[in-house]
C-alpha cells in the first residue's frame, strides 16, 4: 500500500498544487472580482482532499484506513501541493520584481495603522523575509501547519476500520 499511497499522493498533490498556484495568482493580481474566487478555491482544496482520500481509501485499501494512515495521506498530498504552489510563487516573485516590495510596504502600513513601532532590526528582518527564496520557504513552512490542521480534521471523517465480520 505504501508505494501506491505515495504515487497517489503525488498525483493528487499535483492537482492541489495547481489549485494553490491558481489561488495565489488570482490574489496576486489584486483584481477584486478574481480575488473573491480564492475563497471558493480554498474550499475546493479541502473538498478535493476529502474526496481524493476517500477515493484512495475505497480503491486501494480494501475500504479501510486508520486515522494515522488518513492523516499521513492527506498531509503528504497537501505538502506536495504546497511545494508546487511555492515554486509558482517563487517564479512569480522573480518575474515581478515589484510584487514583494509592494507586500512589504503593505505590511509596514498595517503595522503603522496598528501603532506598532518598527525598529531597524525588525525592518531588516521583514526586508529579508520579503525576498523571493525566503518568501517561498516561509510559505512551505506555513503550509506544513495548514496541512497538519486539515489532516487532523479530515482524517477523523475518513478513517474507516475493517468490519469485525471481514477477514
Amino acid at each position: 500500500m505504501d508505494q501506491n499511497s505515495n504515487k497517489s499522493a503525488i498525483q493528487n498533490g499535483l492537482i492541489v498544487g495547481a489549485m494553490i498556484a491558481v489561488k495565489f495568482l488570482i490574489t496576486a493580481l489584486k483584481i477584486p472580482v478574481l480575488s473573491s474566487f480564492s475563497v471558493f478555491l480554498s474550499i475546493g482544496i479541502i473538498v478535493f482532499l476529502y474526496l481524493a482520500t476517500k477515493k484512495f481509501r475505497d480503491a486501494q485499501t480494501d475500504q479501510s484506513m486508520t486515522y494515522n494512515q488518513a492523516f499521513g495521506y492527506i498531509f503528504r498530498v497537501y505538502i506536495y501541493g504546497a511545494v508546487i504552489g511555492s515554486l509558482v510563487m517563487l517564479i512569480y516573485a522573480l518575474l515581478n520584481a515589484d510584487f514583494l516590495g509592494v507586500m512589504l510596504n503593505d505590511t509596514l502600513m498595517i503595522y503603522e495603522k496598528m501603532n506598532i513601532n518598527i525598529d531597524d532590526k525588525t525592518y531588516d528582518i521583514l526586508n529579508a523575509v520579503f525576498k523571493p527564496a525566503p518568501y517561498a520557504l516561509f510559505n512551505v513552512f506555513g503550509s506544513v501547519i495548514v496541512a497538519a490542521f486539515w489532516s487532523l480534521i479530515l482524517a477523523l471523517f475518513l478513517k474507516k476500520e475493517k468490519s469485525i465480520f471481514e477477514e
